[in-house]
């Protein structure tokens, strides 16, 4: 699908077309919206006192190639495979592409052993 890239004071859409959904609208619906409907008023933004959940993505990568000319549009359309740091509930989870709250190697052998196990037995 073609996306019409939003400009200041523009409306940009997906499909090429001006009058549907931007990728600002998109994620105004991920994060405000879902609150909304969730009925909480302690998430969906950031300010003080709200539960501070974020995420950063570096763009400066392969992935977002020739698309820096509208970064809101490169984190919702280029599907980032990783996240640079996130913070959920004001706790850094992610740190420079890295888990701070748990060793993530004896999971992945742990979880490559019962996958292989399942693939013996079937």
């Amino acid at each position: 699908h073609r996306y019409l890239s939003e400009k200041p004071g523009g409306r940009g859409g997906f499909g090429g077309k001006p009058d549907a959904m931007s990728a600002r609208q998109a994620l105004e619906l991920a994060t405000r919206g879902g609150a909304r409907v969730l009925g909480r008023d302690d998430v969906g933004y950031l300010a003080p006192g709200m539960s501070a959940d974020f995420i950063a993505i570096n763009l400066n990568q392969i992935a977002f190639a020739g698309a820096l000319h509208d970064p809101v549009a490169a984190v919702v359309l280029c599907q980032p495979p990783n996240v640079d740091w996130s913070v959920i509930n004001g706790k850094v989870i992610v740190q420079e592409g890295h888990f701070t709250t748990i060793d993530l190697p004896p999971h992945l052998e742990k979880h490559n052993a019962i996958s292989k196990a399942m693939v013996n037995n079937a």
